[in-house]
């Protein structure tokens, strides 16, 4: 998770609160940066040189990260992860300065470029009428993709650790929402509706000591289930998990995603859970899984200023060629909504408890 979304990042973002006010209201300048792909023939083609202008459009593919360290011009609501005990200047601080190294990492800038291209087809797909909460019907019953504190890890037979309301630590969502104001990363289609989680205590801390490693996060290495039936269609292991907590990127990173699991569960419908830890990916392309069956383990590989679950849902297997879809899960025993007229869709700053299957 980053403190800003930029062109390659991931668009996570534990730091990145959901800026209210005027910036958020004005149509999202990042789509302009697609007139930037009309400069490429100008690059093949001598005759066609005039066009290489439309290359400055890419530079609004930076407007993401320069966002986040705009400050919020007219808001006035409450930011709902204020009690969550992360961040700090100091904190901001790292995440920013390792957010801008990372732009020199050749393959974080490669995954950007990829997220930004995959732009046109997915517009191109939805004429411009991309789905929504009003728009989409999901297909799939969804659970939350974790335990409850009653579960069992699947290897071992152990419980759950850490995740029981009884011992005060519960899953929170840092990060996403169904709506522009709560949007993981509204600017990156893929991940429009996605979901950050973390563990929170009742202090509303995610870690013990002083944060800086990855062990020391309540949420780090806890079963990851499969959020419904399906197929999985992709599975990565292997990648490293930061040396570094508390706000540093990896900026040896090979991949934003880390180690991931992607699920089909229906036509149109790919769950993505990312951040992996390495060595804990407990499935293969081709695996049919159940509801719940244990997949990973929570970790801090890829994009990720500390340990985390990324979780969102697209209408293709693709990462970059995918439209993120607005999902509502069946099984959220006590969660605030921002919608009244249905009460399981989740965003940031409500603690979420699965009910046992």
């Amino acid at each position: 998770m980053s403190g800003a979304h930029g062109p390659s990042d991931s668009g996570d973002g534990v730091e990145s609160t959901r800026r209210e006010g005027l910036l958020g209201r004005l149509p999202d300048p990042t789509f302009l940066s697609l007139l930037g792909f009309l400069s490429i023939p100008g690059y093949l083609f001598p005759s066609l040189r005039p066009l290489r202008r439309f290359a400055l459009f890419f530079l609004f593919g930076l407007w993401p990260l320069v966002r986040g360290f705009l400050p919020s011009f007219g808001g006035d609501e409450e930011d709902p992860t204020d009690w969550v005990a992360i961040g700090g200047k100091s904190y901001t601080r790292r995440s920013r300065l390792s957010l801008l190294l990372l732009q020199l990492n050749p393959f974080v800038f490669v995954q950007g470029v990829l997220q930004l291209a995959g732009h046109v087809p997915t517009l191109l797909r939805y004429r411009g009428r991309l789905p929504n909460p009003d728009r989409f019907a999901q297909a799939t019953a969804y659970r939350l993709p974790f335990g409850d504190g009653a579960s069992r890890d699947d290897a071992t037979g152990d419980a759950d650790s850490g995740t029981a309301p009884t011992d005060g630590k519960t899953w929170t969502v840092i990060n996403g929402g169904p709506t522009r104001e709560r949007s993981h990363s509204w600017s990156i289609l893929a991940q429009r509706y996605a979901l950050d989680f973390v563990i929170t205590d009742e202090e509303g801390r995610t870690h013990t000591g002083d944060g800086s490693r990855p062990d020391q996060y309540y949420c780090y290495s806890e079963p990851i289930r499969a959020p419904a039936d399906g197929v999985v269609v992709a599975a990565n292991d292997g990648h490293r998990d930061g040396p570094r907590a508390g706000g540093w990127l990896d900026l040896r990173q090979r991949n934003i995603l880390g180690n991931w699991v992607t699920i089909e569960h229906a036509d149109g419908e790919y769950s993505f859970l990312a951040h992996l830890q390495r060595g804990s990916v407990a499935v293969a392309e081709g695996d049919r899984v159940e509801r719940g069956q244990q997949v990973g383990r929570c970790g801090h590989s890829g994009n990720s200023t500390e340990p985390h679950l990324h979780f969102h849902v697209q209408d293709r297997p693709n990462f970059y060629l995918g439209m993120g879809l607005p999902i509502r899960f069946e099984d959220v025993a006590s969660a605030a909504s921002d919608d009244p007229d249905d009460p399981r869709y989740i965003s940031a700053g409500q603690r979420v408890v699965p009910k046992a299957d």
